[in-house]
Parts: C-alpha cells; sequence; structure tokens
C-alpha cells in the first residue's frame, strides 16, 4: 500500500481559485443536504499561549472520504517566512480505512477559505459593487482580493492595516497579480465604505464599529475564529442579515455572535442561514437593497476533504507528489 505525500508548492500547482470556488458550492451544498458528518473543531492552547493546535475530523458521501486536518496556528513573527497555519490533512478512504494521501494544510486552507467567501459573496452581495474594502495584510487578505474578484467585477479594491507599510507592499504586490486598481489607506473608517468588506485580521478585539458602515454592504468575517476574539463590535452582528457556513460551529465558536448574544442583542434565530441555504432557494439573501449582510466564516471540515479530494485526484493524474509505500 502506498500513499501521496503533496507539499505545498504542488497545493498551489494544483488547486487553481476557480476549481476550488465552484468546490465551496459544493461543499456548502453538502452541509445543507446533510451529506457531510463534521464534529465541532476541536483546539488546544499553547500552555505559553504561543499558539494552537486545532483539528477538524470529517465524512463526505459525495465524494466519500474520511479526513481530518490537524494544524498549528501560531502567528509569526515578522520576517519569520512561516505562514500562521501549520499542519496536515490527512485523507482516508471511506470504504476499507486506508490512508490515501497527506496533503499540506496551510495552502489548502488558504485556498479554500478565500474560495469559501468568494462563493458567500456571489450570493449574499448586491449584483452591482464597485468597491471591495479588506481589513488586514495577510495571506488571507491577499488571497480574498484574488477570489472575491473572480466574483464580482470590482472597479477598486483598497486595502487597511494596522501595520501601515504591510498595508503598501501588499498592494504593491497585488497591483501586479490583478487588474484592478488597489490602494492601502491609512483610515479603516473610509475602508468600511467599500461596497464589499472583509476582515482577515488576528485582531482578539474589533476593528470594525457598526457605525462605520451603510445600507446596502456585505461583509465577510474572516479573521476571527475562536470564541474570545471578535473582529467586529456587538452592534454590527445585530445591524446585519447574517449567514454563516455551519450553525453548530458558529454557536460554539464565533467570538462575534457569542458576544453579541451575550450583551442581549440577538439570539440564534438571529442566524438567517447558511450559505449552503441560500444556495438551495431555502432562504433569501437579501429582503431589501438597503440589506446589510454578512458571512461569519469559521471553515469546515467537509471544505478541506473536497478540496483534498480533488488535489490527489489532480496529482495522481499529473504524477506530482511523493508515493511512499506505507
Amino acid at each position: 500500500m502506498e500513499i501521496r505525500v503533496i507539499n505545498a508548492a504542488s497545493v498551489r500547482q494544483l488547486l487553481p481559485m476557480p476549481d476550488c470556488i465552484r468546490l465551496m458550492r459544493s461543499a456548502f451544498e453538502s452541509v445543507a443536504t446533510g451529506q457531510c458528518v463534521q464534529p465541532i473543531r476541536q483546539l488546544l492552547s499553547h500552555p505559553q499561549g504561543r499558539g494552537l493546535l486545532g483539528w477538524m475530523p470529517g465524512y463526505t458521501a459525495e465524494p466519500e472520504r474520511l479526513g481530518i486536518k490537524v494544524v498549528a496556528v501560531f502567528h509569526p513573527v515578522p520576517g519569520q517566512p512561516l505562514g500562521s497555519h501549520q499542519g496536515m490533512v490527512l485523507l482516508f478512504d471511506a470504504l476499507d480505512g486506508r490512508p490515501l494521501a497527506v496533503i499540506e494544510a496551510g495552502e489548502v486552507t488558504a485556498i479554500r477559505t478565500a474560495a469559501a467567501t468568494a462563493v458567500a459573496t456571489d450570493v449574499l452581495a448586491p449584483g452591482r459593487v464597485q468597491t471591495l474594502g479588506v481589513l488586514g495584510t495577510g495571506e488571507q487578505a491577499l488571497r480574498h482580493v484574488e477570489a472575491l474578484i473572480m466574483v464580482r467585477k470590482f472597479q477598486a479594491v483598497q486595502l487597511w492595516g494596522r501595520d501601515a507599510a504591510r498595508a503598501r507592499k501588499l498592494a504593491v504586490l497585488l497591483a501586479d497579480r490583478v487588474d484592478v486598481p488597489v490602494r492601502a489607506l491609512a483610515d479603516a473608517r473610509a475602508v468600511a465604505q467599500c461596497d464589499v468588506v472583509c476582515t482577515t485580521t488576528a485582531a482578539r478585539e474589533p476593528i470594525l464599529f457598526a457605525d462605520w458602515l451603510r445600507a446596502g454592504q456585505h461583509l465577510n468575517l474572516v479573521g476571527s475564529s475562536i470564541p474570545s476574539t471578535s473582529e467586529v463590535d456587538e452592534a454590527t452582528i445585530a445591524r446585519g442579515r447574517l449567514f454563516v457556513d455551519f450553525k453548530d460551529s458558529a454557536l460554539a465558536l464565533a467570538g462575534d455572535f457569542r458576544r453579541a448574544k451575550a450583551a442581549g442583542l440577538v439570539d440564534d434565530d438571529h442566524i438567517v442561514g447558511c450559505i449552503g441555504d441560500v444556495l438551495l432557494g431555502r432562504v433569501t439573501a437579501r429582503e431589501s437593497a438597503a440589506d446589510l449582510t454578512i458571512f461569519k466564516s469559521l471553515g469546515m471540515a467537509c471544505e478541506d476533504l473536497l478540496a483534498c479530494d480533488f488535489v490527489l485526484s489532480e496529482a495522481m493524474r499529473r504524477g506530482i507528489g511523493q508515493a511512499v509505500e506505507w
């Protein structure tokens, strides 16, 4: 028996964003139709607070796969070459339990997270938008710009980060990759006025506030993924029409939603539905042009499994990766 080991460079080669966006649509629909099993992500904190170890097991019916992602999340110090997410996805055959592949998880996570946001934006944002705003300067900020311009024809992209120099550097990098003007702004409030806004930071406390926003916008809340952190204030959650990837995870892990609930501003019914419900026509994305829609992203095991099944299939077809006797 052999397994295939696929590194980060190969994942980048094998998982183009357009293909991943298509796969994430399928992932959202599989959640809505009960075609996957995904226990809530578990976390172990480093005793000195240096980072987290997380694991996300799951099962998908189509394709039928078992798997688990194990990832360490340590936000790197400036100049460190490592990304914030280090780990692997272990993919198994669901018929006999054979291990099939070990796939680098950092690239899978970066690509599929942005692709999932692109799907959510496509179904929730107004049909005609002009500006995309991104708060954050890391890899997810870059990936989100690359992904979202595939679902909407933005006329301009605006960036903000707590480190202004990093924001300017990212703007220069993106200018060489996308056919949309990109500018770094010093004022987060100005970026928050964009038609579509993405928060992709490691902030523990809010960096975006309800009184900065206007009617008709769409927000993607991506950076916060544990109960103790939130990128937006409670009033933003209360004001918006809230959608999630997986409701069980949102109730347990979404710090921004949990804070608003603890403040008595919302209850569990404030979550309109998951993105799969919108794709299947079970719930309406927007009831009026003035709606402020919000997508809360936490990530799902089924996203990893569908992405990794595609990566493995392409790797075997193209002879990429290292086959190891097991």
